[in-house]
């Protein structure tokens, strides 16, 4: 074998190169190997996955902990809208004397951070795929150190919105950085696990954000809530280091054509001696072979390659699944304090049952890591959402009796499981969704398309959610009864569920970019054959791989084999 001489990440020495790969077979035989390895992981039991790969497992895990700043920052905006110091600070006296921040104040400041989340995303979806994933997150981590001074240092909602839109931009760097790493540094038996704890991620930010406004009740003046604003801080060091220590994707570096970066990757991310010289040939060929695939419907990974081809169902679907997991009621469990104040609960007990509702994050998201590697990714989902559709259809009955006391606990619990639900299904599940059904060379741009649909739903729910629910002011006072709202659009995510959302569980990105080339039905996803070699043969492969044929596309020489 050729060793190549190059400098690889963090100066490290020459990795040997794979390009001549007779000593363990033709390519086809290869890529035949990797790809019945990636089979044969999937039967594992999960302790040896886990044994296997857990360098990888404990990088991504670090690394996705920034989403728990993001998932924090989201609670601390909804509820400190309940919060007397918050509002007496910021807020202004409505017609009867009484402070309040009205509903459309509330709506544009929740609207500055998502409309600062989606110039992050399309600025990540541009980074990522030419910079990588270590240095485009270490970046935003200096950028989130400097715009949470715009929060801890607000006089006036003038200001709470201009911040709100600048911290959002780092944040949106988080939501899609962080999902598509998770996806790509273990294999198709892994993915599950490690996207779905991005989810639970979140979830730890949001219970943080409950705990710590229920905590600053008892501080005096600002401090109440300038406190929770400066504890983000705390993340940004050991943050930022785990991401100047932490591997590069080996999937970004195959797509740049760092192969021996890719290897050295690759090892970092498995336990030592997990790969031996003729495993990792069999690796990085199956990776190439997949990159190749993927180059014909996007051969310069931009976001126009998203809508070419089969890319246009699979950016739907990522699309789909965003919009999903946002429009389907359980926002309002990020306005609990709000809409247990306005029933007529007590400010303590409103918070205290807040604390509960996001109490289940954390355990509930492990029930569902647990759950990933037996159930499918379509049973999570459509289960998950007629679920919480009758959980909806519920709390609107209930909110066509007198709040009394009994109907407020009722509500609050209704509450707590409709979180449960989330939690278990629709929430972790949306990540393991996102990462695999994206193709692997416009994965950053995919999901970032994906997230910024989610974050327009989230801005709708913010206009909607806070004039639904609240009954000061200028909203509408619907209360209990926006469960019908909800319950209507949960009954129509099911039908789309069921006929168009594929099954992606265990199966390697290889094999969906088949599937999705064949236009299999969604329903059919899961037992379909595969032929990996039918769209891009190993000849082809080779001569563009190893002489470089001048500028041409992958498409163009299939055309010209053909004809």
């Amino acid at each position: 074998m050729a060793v190549t001489e190059t400098k690889t990440e963090h100066g490290l020495a020459p990795a040997t190169s794979h390009a001549d790969q007779s000593a363990w077979g033709t390519e086809n035989e290869l890529i035949e190997a990797a790809h019945a390895a990636s089979d044969e992981e999937s039967r594992l039991p999960r302790k040896e996955l886990f044994s296997r790969y857990m360098p990888g497992v404990i990088f991504s895990a670090l690394l996705s902990l920034a989403l728990v700043m993001e998932g924090m920052d989201v609670g601390l905006i909804n509820n400190f809208f309940a919060q007397d110091a918050y509002i007496n600070k910021f807020g202004w006296p409505d017609k009867n004397g009484k402070m309040h921040i009205s509903a459309t104040w509330q709506s544009a400041i929740g609207t500055g951070n998502n409309c600062g989340s989606i110039i992050g995303l399309l600025i990540n979806g541009y980074l990522q795929s030419r910079f990588g994933s270590r240095r485009v997150y270490m970046g935003a981590m200096v950028l989130m150190t400097c715009t949470i001074f715009c929060l801890f240092f607000a006089v006036n909602v003038e200001m709470l919105l201009a911040g709100n839109i600048l911290c959002g931009i780092p944040w949106g760097i988080f939501q899609t950085l962080t999902t598509a790493y998770a996806a790509e540094i273990c294999p198709a038996a892994m993915r599950g696990y490690l996207t779905a704890w991005v989810s639970m991620c979140w979830g730890a930010g949001s219970f943080l954000a409950a705990g710590t406004l229920r905590g600053s009740l008892d501080l005096s003046g600002d401090a109440s809530w300038k406190v929770p604003y400066a504890l983000q801080w705390i993340w940004v060091v050991p943050l930022f280091l785990v991401g100047y220590f932490a591997p590069e994707s080996p999937w970004y570096l195959v797509r740049r054509e760092k192969i021996p970066e890719a290897e050295h990757a690759l090892r970092r991310l498995a336990r030592k001696d997990f790969y031996t010289e003729q495993t990792m040939a069999q690796t990085l060929a199956f990776m190439k072979h997949t990159n190749r695939m993927e180059k014909i419907n996007a051969e310069h990974a931009s976001y126009a390659d998203c809508f070419r081809g089969t890319n246009l169902r699979r950016t739907g679907i990522v699309c789909m699944a965003w919009v999903v997991q946002i429009l389907n009621g359980q926002s309002i469990t990020n306005y609990a304090a709000i809409f247990l104040k306005a029933a007529g609960m007590g400010d303590m007990q409103a918070f205290n049952f807040n604390m509960g509702i996001q109490s289940v994050n954390i355990f509930c998201t492990i029930v569902a890591i647990v759950l990933m590697g037996m159930l499918g990714r379509r049973t999570f989902f459509f289960y998950g959402s007629a679920a919480i559709g009758f959980f909806m259809l519920i709390t609107g009955i209930l909110g066509c009796f007198p709040q009394t006391n009994g109907i407020l606990i009722g509500l609050a619990v209704l509450l707590i499981f409709v979180q449960i639900t989330f939690k278990v299904s629709l929430g972790p599940t949306t990540y393991v969704i996102v990462g695999e059904a994206s193709s692997n060379r416009v994965r950053a741009q995919t999901i970032v398309l994906g997230r910024a649909v989610y974050v327009c739903g989230q801005i709708c729910v913010q206009q909607l959610n806070p004039r639904m629910l609240n009954n000061v002011g200028d909203a509408w006072g619907w209360g209990a009864k926006a469960g019908f709202f909800y319950f209507g659009l949960c009954f129509i995510w099911a039908i789309w569920i069921w006929f168009f959302l594929p099954e992606t569980m265990n199966r390697s990105f290889a094999d969906l970019d088949y599937l999705f080339q064949k236009k299999t039905p969604a329903r059919k996803f899961k037992t379909a054959p595969v032929d990996l070699f039918e769209f891009v043969d190993t000849d082809t492969s080779h001569k563009l791989e190893d002489d470089r044929i001048d500028d041409k596309t992958v498409t163009e020489v299939q055309e010209e084999k053909r004809a």
